[in-house]
C-alpha cells in the first residue's frame, strides 16, 4: 500500500448549456446540455454529466464551498495538505 491523495469538495455551479456535455450510457454518445435539457425525462436518465471539472471550469456562476486535499498515510494517518472553505 502507498501514500493516497483525497480530495474532498462541495458547492455548486449554474451550467453553460452550451459548453456542458452529457455522454450516453447506451452508446457513449455527447450532447451538450442544450440538447440534454430538450429531453425526456427518461430520456435524460440515458445519460452522465461526462466532466464534472469542465462544467465547473466552464460555468456561469458558482460557489466552492468546501475543497480539502488529504494526504493519507500508509498507516491511515491523514494530513489536510490544503484546505478551503467560504
Amino acid at each position: 500500500m502507498s501514500n493516497k491523495i483525497i480530495v474532498e469538495f462541495s458547492g455548486w455551479v449554474e451550467c453553460d448549456s452550451d459548453k456542458v456535455k452529457f455522454a450516453s450510457m447506451i452508446d457513449y454518445s455527447i450532447i451538450t446540455g442544450s440538447e440534454w435539457m430538450k429531453l425526456s425525462r427518461d430520456e435524460k436518465d440515458d445519460y452522465f454529466l461526462e466532466d464534472c471539472i469542465e462544467a465547473q471550469r466552464t460555468a456561469l456562476d458558482g460557489s466552492l464551498e468546501h475543497l480539502d486535499v488529504i494526504i493519507q498515510n500508509e498507516d491511515g494517518s491523514e494530513v489536510s495538505a490544503n484546505r478551503t472553505y467560504s
